[in-house]
């Protein structure tokens, strides 16, 4: 006993909290020392840096703030309620990790695009870094990521990306997946991995110079493992990586170790090698043979450089992903919102049938014909919100913003959902009205507050070939079919599924070729 009393007359004389001293001094009560101790550790546990945003009250050892906020695990959720209580800047912490949200365009702007340099880090996140180890194209920061991004920005261009010389490339595949449902023969059938599918192999058309056939079992369990990896990836054990011990794999931890594990020892790395073995720097048409005439390049001169095999096999899963499920699920959405409103097909139609017809299929030179088309997958990109919340930033550095402190390890959250979302900018946000974006002249009009890809620097990589990919695909998949629901009087859920992205419920769709 009397080693704990030495113990907490220490304590209190460091503190120098006179009163409790004095009480030891006098020899009365370690139990009521005890107390004191006890709740200055919880009170030192709970506490939050000064001057950070506004947000819940008590903050509890390890679980932060998850029972304020119900233990809700959606970020929009999480986002919307903070936002309702403390406004369009305010915080949480999710575990340890204190998240900062931006609520409206123009602070996110501000953030991403005005203050660029101290807004584009990415935050340390257990799962991503674990998966990425901090390389490749969309986890990176600093001069690796600098490296990575104008590689694969002035390679792409190269081969077409975000030009019209991608489009036969486009066509090509468009052709397989029409031709795919048409066998379908107006059944019931879903369209989810077939779309992925699609989409999938023109990234692969560019990252390893050929398309797969949609039987191909190699390429059927690449995409199941994929989408074993959108889903799980976005797990709690970002906030809690100590509850991968529990027995059992309960949060999947295991799971995403073999999904990566897979795509990289059976997928990627052998065609690395194949294309190591084969290298002919006088035959260089797709990005891997691209990224390694480049290693080549900089080892003759000796620079210092971040082009390796590391960074290459990081970067070819970022391509996968960016590439694939953001415009696949904007596909099944768009389809899913043509069976809740028929009349939008019928417009979209017609205006395709009236500029292009039937006797070829549609170009993106007919894009500035097509306004209502183009707005209706505008109204999807807003309505769906494929990307949630945004990938989460970080600051290079302490910083003050708006009067508030972001400390350097905080994950700031630029809240797409709240700008997609906001009545203030779209007057009925809850309401799927594509005529939104048509002016009093029929002609599209550009929102600034629409950045479903994101802003600043960050900027989604493949904006342009998802944007090209939507409109080849949708009109020439309303040119040759009308989409119908299963069960008229049954139709499918929009309420959606959270992973990685915002994706449909499974759903069944009947094609009927026009």
């Amino acid at each position: 006993m009397a080693g704990i009393s030495t113990m907490l007359l220490d304590i209190f004389q460091y503190f120098n909290i006179e009163y409790m001293t004095g009480l030891f001094k006098d020899n009365v009560g370690v139990t009521t020392g005890l107390i004191f101790v006890t709740c200055l550790g919880i009170w030192w546990l709970m506490r939050k840096p000064r001057g950070i945003p506004p947000g819940p009250r008590f903050t509890l050892p390890i679980l932060g703030d998850m029972l304020s906020l119900r233990g809700e695990e959606d970020l929009r959720i999480v986002a919307r309620q903070l936002r309702k209580e403390h406004g369009d800047i305010c915080s949480a912490y999710l575990g340890s990790r204190l998240f900062i949200f931006l609520n409206s365009y123009d602070l996110i702007k501000e953030a991403l695009v005005k203050n660029g340099d101290v807004f584009s880090n990415r935050p340390s996140l257990f799962l991503t870094d674990l998966l990425t180890q901090r390389k490749g194209i969309a986890m990176s920061e600093g001069q690796p990521w600098k490296e990575q991004r104008k590689f694969a920005l002035e390679t792409l261009r190269g081969f077409g990306f975000g030009r019209t010389i991608l489009e036969d490339k486009i066509h090509e595949e468009i052709e397989y997946f029409v031709e795919v449902i048409r066998q379908e023969n107006c059944s019931n059938f879903d369209m989810c991995r077939l779309s992925q599918k699609a989409v999938s192999n023109i990234i692969s058309s560019m990252v390893y110079g050929k398309r797969f056939e949609y039987d191909d079992p190699v390429f059927n369990v690449f995409l199941g493992e994929l989408d074993s990896l959108f889903q799980h990836i976005g797990s709690v054990l970002n906030a809690f990586p100590f509850l991968r011990f529990l027995p059992g794999d309960m949060f999947n931890y295991q799971s995403v170790l073999n999904n990566q594990d897979y795509i990289r020892n059976k997928i990627i790395l052998p065609s690395i090698n194949e294309h190591m073995k084969n290298f002919d720097e006088n035959h260089v048409d797709d990005y891997i043979s691209s990224y390694i005439r480049e290693m080549k390049k900089v080892s003759k001169t000796g620079q210092k450089s971040y082009l390796n095999e590391d960074q290459l096999v990081a970067s070819i899963f970022d391509l996968f992903i960016a590439g694939t499920e953001t415009t696949s699920t904007t596909i099944l959405w768009t389809i899913l919102y043509f069976l809740h409103h028929p009349k939008t097909q019928t417009k979209c139609c017609k205006e395709i049938q009236d500029i292009v017809g039937s006797g070829r299929l549609p170009s993106i030179k007919d894009k500035p014909s097509l306004p209502y088309v183009e707005a209706v997958i505008l109204e999807v990109l807003r309505k769906a919100n494929i990307a949630l919340t945004g990938v989460p930033h970080a600051v290079s550095e302490d910083t003050r913003f708006h009067g508030y402190h972001f400390p350097k390890d905080a994950i700031i959250i630029p809240n797409v959902d709240a700008v997609l979302t906001d009545d203030m900018i779209w007057g009925d946000a809850d309401v799927f009205r594509p005529e939104r974006f048509i002016d009093s002249n029929g002609q599209v009009i550009k929102r600034d507050e629409l950045i479903p890809f994101s802003t600043g620097r960050r900027v989604c990589l493949g904006e342009s070939l998802a944007k090209m990919e939507l409109f080849l695909f949708l009109t020439t998949l309303v040119q040759r079919f009308e989409f119908k629901p299963v069960d008229p009087d049954n139709l499918p859920t929009l309420q959606g599924v959270v992973g990685i992205t915002h994706a449909p419920a499974k759903y069944q769709v009947r094609a009927v070729p026009r």
